[in-house]
């Protein structure tokens, strides 16, 4: 890198970028380094495979998943000099050598991996980015299954009829690009609404935070309210889910309401924190969307659902109910977030490779870490196209990715190695995704309701309030 960068004439720059080579991509030294700190890791050893590679071996593994460690250490081993100096006078290490590596490396190392690399350039101005001028952020979470070994089984329990155990994660992600923002991680058997409690503090000034139905409770609305981000979370529908008083029912036909803990969220609150004798929580000032979403696919089938949104937006002609109603729909971006990192990343029905715990834990974040990078690149291709993240492949990101990583070695006509800019053409050059894409060959009946699903029309009717009004 630094002969092609003297080769290039003076003026040149020679940027992290260029000092990394392609595993930039992935993973930067000096965010490798601070990792291993973060996670009060001391790289005593003066062997080829130290922490540092071992850490970026970990990511290439999530990378290239579902390949063996000899065909991983093949293609990433001669890449490997910026973490390493040593490791160009040898061919890759042992796929044991490796396996023996990952047991010694923290699992806390990936997770300040991710942490770190988490909130850079995580707000890059895209299309679609942004409502009300603020940044749009959902919550929620999914789960992994694991290897059914003694010690993950001792640590991460199986859920009822399961057959595996599983790892919950439950994420904060940027709506308009699909970018992991933060995680927390733990046994299934943890609460996605206890794993959100430890993330809560990551909300930010700035941003709207939308949340499903199961995230409500007066403690969590406040907590996360005094972050300083906006809230758009949905509440249950039933007459008593919701502890509130109309007070005014506004122009648009939202309506103001007085948030009151209910003697069920006290009782749980106090069972939670150990404070027998916990005062009721202050009364909050709310606003309140209710809505009807009409689907209707194209064979003419529809299916009504109800929404109650509750919001701390709460002036109606900046903040229009059928504009919030609209917003809460890009809720979905996290569930497809969830899909692209167990489908397209990890391999439709892969269990993690892992057999202990550690490790598992170390795998699940390595994928969060492989996504992100990825993200990064795909807002990277949008914005020098100037088009929606969303329209970018994330399936083409892979491959070019793999295929930039692959082809390292230098063309032998002209002496050109693989760039950042190569990489980002490959993006830009693949096919886009296509919301209207239809098929004419047979179809099952199972396949013809999944494409009627891909072929809906929404019709959003603002609705009235069955809450009790105040007096």
């Amino acid at each position: 890198m630094l002969r092609e960068a003297v080769l290039a004439g003076p003026g040149v720059v020679v940027t992290a970028q260029m000092t990394a080579g392609p595993l930039a991509v992935l993973a930067r030294p000096a965010g490798v380094r601070a990792a291993l700190a973060a996670g009060g890791c001391v790289d005593r050893r003066r062997t080829v495979l130290t922490d540092a590679v071992t850490t970026v071996l970990v990511v290439g593994l999530c990378l290239f998943s579902g390949e063996g460690y000899p065909s991983v250490l093949a293609r990433l081993w001669p890449l490997l000099g910026a973490f390493n100096p040593a490791i160009v006078l040898g061919g890759p290490v042992s796929a044991v050598a490796l396996s023996q590596a990952r047991a010694r490396l923290p699992a806390g190392v990936l997770r300040a991996l991710v942490e770190a690399g988490a909130r850079i350039g995580w707000a890059v101005e895209t299309t679609g980015l942004r409502m009300f001028g603020l940044v749009v952020t959902a919550v929620d979470g999914t789960v992994f299954d694991l290897a059914a070994t003694d010690a993950i089984s001792e640590r991460f329990a199986t859920p009822s009829g399961g057959r595996f155990p599983q790892a919950r994660v439950v994420t904060l992600v940027v709506c308009g690009t699909r970018r992991v923002l933060a995680a927390a991680l733990d046994s299934c058997g943890v609460s996605e609404q206890a794993l959100w409690d430890r993330l809560v503090t990551q909300l930010a000034q700035g941003t709207l935070n939308l949340a499903d139905r199961n995230f409500f409770s007066m403690d969590r609305w406040r907590t996360a309210a005094g972050t300083g981000a906006h809230l758009a979370w949905r509440g249950k529908n039933g007459v008593r889910s919701l502890p509130a008083t109309v007070i005014e029912t506004l122009p648009d036909g939202s309506h103001l309401l007085r948030l009151r803990e209910s003697d069920a969220m006290l009782a749980r609150r106090r069972t939670t924190t150990g404070e027998k004798k916990a005062p009721r929580l202050g009364d909050v000032i709310a606003r309140l969307v209710e809505f009807t979403v009409t689907v209707t696919d194209q064979a003419g089938n529809t299916r009504v659902s109800r929404f109650r949104v509750l919001t701390t937006l709460l002036d109606h002609q900046v903040y229009p109910a059928e504009a919030i109603a609209h917003c809460y729909a890009q809720r979905w971006q996290v569930e497809l977030a969830y899909k692209t990192i167990k489908s397209t990343v990890r391999g439709p029905g892969r269990r993690l490779r892992g057999q202990s715990p550690d490790l598992a834990e170390q795998e699940i974040c390595g994928l969060l870490a492989v996504y992100n990078a990825l993200v990064d690149q795909a807002v990277a291709a949008a914005a020098d196209l100037g088009i929606d993240p969303g329209e970018i492949s994330f399936t083409v990101v892979l491959r070019a990715a793999r295929d930039h990583l692959t082809s390292h070695a230098p063309c032998r006509a002209c002496g050109h190695r693989s760039g950042s800019a190569d990489l980002l053409a490959a993006i830009a050059a693949g096919p886009r995704n296509r919301a209207d894409r239809q098929r004419s060959s047979p179809r099952t009946t199972k396949e013809r309701r999944t494409q009627h699903t891909r072929n809906v029309t929404y019709t959003i009717t603002i609705t009235d309030s069955n809450l009790p009004r105040a007096a």
